[in-house]
This record gives C-alpha cells, structure tokens and sequence, in this order.
C-alpha cells in the first residue's frame, strides 16, 4: 500500500481544530484517521492532565515533550504504513516542528494554519470550562511563528464547511511545493550559514 497523507492542523487550543477534523473525515472520499494531541494526554490517569496538586502539575510538564515526540512520531508512523492522517496538534516549540520537518522528510504533508483572533479564543476557551484560563492566550504567539502553511483558515470568519472546503481545494491543488518541503530547505539553508 503507497504511503498516506498527513493533514496537519496547527493552531492554538480553542481555535476550532478538532471540529475542522471531524468535518473533513465527513468529506475527505478516503477514509482518515483524526490524531489528536490532547488523545495522547488523556492516555495518563487523569491526575495527571487535569492535574490539581503541584506535583502532579510537575509531572504533566515533564511529560509533554515526551508526549509531544510519541504523537509526531506516531502519525510519522500510521502515514508511512499507508494510513491518511488529520494531525490536531499546537506547535508550541520551534524544536516540534523541526522534529516533523525532520521525521516526515518523504511524506505528504498538507500544513493548515488553523487560526483566531484572541479575544475570540479566550471568549470559546472559558465556554468551553475544560481549559486553563490563558491557556489560547499563552500559545497565541508561539503557535504560527514559523509563518508557513500551504493553507490557513480562520475559524471566526468562516464557517466549518467553509474552512473544510478550502482545505480540501488545497489537497486539490497540484504545482508549488508543499510548505514542508520549503521548510525543510529553509532548515538545511540555515543549517549551513551556520
């Protein structure tokens, strides 16, 4: 079986990209698998993600970026053995997306920026009541610093359908490398300034 397809959604927590997810395994003709981040948390007790004591707290820090290497290298994984892949994830760390951009050299990967305004996320994260109040505000910066995507959208403008069929016009669109082969070029380009 050839190689599946990485949808790789980016963006901060409350900006809409578990409901992108699910709307385009409703669309997508092939089926994909949606490979969340927060998924991978939730496999700890849950003293441990909805941690409460200070040690516990310690415990879930020390564990992300461990997490964070389990769940890159996990949808690396299902892609290479033919799955296709929606990847939920918040690229908090410079030093994550390095980790794809070296991992899925090969692969196919559509980058999506899923992005928000602020106010709009801080307004959907206390509605929500199950993230840390400035939680979307601690990300919002940190989360499309690389400034790089084959496609974003923006879930306070537009509306789930909306946002999946300009996903899916991009899956479409044939031509201009993919952004993560322009980053892993950018990242080799550095490399030798260096």
């Amino acid at each position: 079986m050839a190689g599946g397809r990485i949808i790789f959604l980016n963006g901060t927590s409350s900006s809409g990209k578990s409901t992108l997810a699910r709307a385009l395994q409703t669309r997508l003709p092939e089926p994909h698998m949606h490979v969340a981040i927060d998924a991978f948390f939730y496999m700890y007790p849950e003293r441990i993600w909805n941690a409460t004591r200070q040690e516990d707290q310690d415990a879930f820090l020390r564990l992300v970026p461990t997490v964070v290497a389990g769940v890159q290298r996990a949808a690396a994984a299902l892609a290479e053995a033919g799955n296709h892949v929606i990847l939920d994830h918040v690229l908090e760390d410079p030093a994550w997306l390095r980790e794809c951009i070296e991992r899925w050299d090969g692969l196919d990967v559509l980058f999506v920026g899923v992005r928000c305004p602020l106010p709009e996320l801080e307004r959907r994260e206390a509605a929500r009541g199950d993230r840390a109040p400035g939680l979307a505000a601690y990300q919002f910066d940190r989360v499309h610093a690389h400034g790089l995507y084959d496609v974003e959208v923006d879930t306070s403008v537009l509306d789930v359908d909306a946002c999946v069929a300009t996903i899916v016009a991009a899956l479409a669109r044939d031509g201009a490398p993919r952004a993560f082969s322009r980053l892993r070029r950018q990242a080799a380009h550095d490399a030798t300034e260096a």
